[in-house]
């Protein structure tokens, strides 16, 4: 007749203890696939994390493709160093604004080094930057252009 009211020190009925166990069980068996599918997104990134590493003839191979006549590049150093000698406004021989963003390209010269190069003034000097596998030194004049040496370290 009388029901006794459940107290917060009762134990719990066994339907409430499968439930609880059951939202134990879905959430930590979520958890684990969070966790394989944030391994086996790192496992399957291309570079596996870390950047590829350039081919060794790369910068001859920037030069062909962006210079082919050589008339503002130089390849040395067994092709470990380039020479890039950007036409001005007033020394025109060199290789055209479309030709060293050719070569800053083919270079795999990262954005933020690009933009330090165009924002050089001449009052700046002798400007450098690095990235995995290379080092770069320019300076730039608008008569004479941008004077770029680009130098493979790795």
């Amino acid at each position: 007749m009388f029901e006794t009211a459940q107290t917060p020190h009762d134990e719990p009925s066994a339907s409430t203890r499968r439930t609880r166990r059951t939202a134990i069980v879905i959430g930590g068996g979520a958890a684990l696939m969070l966790v394989a599918l944030g391994a086996a997104a790192i496992a399957l990134t291309p570079s596996g994390g870390e950047p590829e590493s350039p081919p060794a003839d790369l910068l001859q191979r920037t030069q062909q493709v962006c210079d082919e006549s050589s008339t503002g590049t130089r390849v040395e150093d067994g092709g470990a160093t380039l020479h890039v000698d950007n036409a001005g406004e007033k020394d025109r021989d060199g290789v055209s604004l479309t030709g060293l963003e050719c070569i800053l390209e083919e270079a795999r010269v990262p954005e933020n080094i690009k933009q330090r190069m165009f924002s050089t003034r001449t009052s700046d000097g002798k400007r450098d930057g690095a990235w995995p596998g290379f080092q770069a030194s320019w300076t730039y004049d608008p008569d004479k252009g941008l004077d770029l040496t680009i130098t493979r370290t790795a």
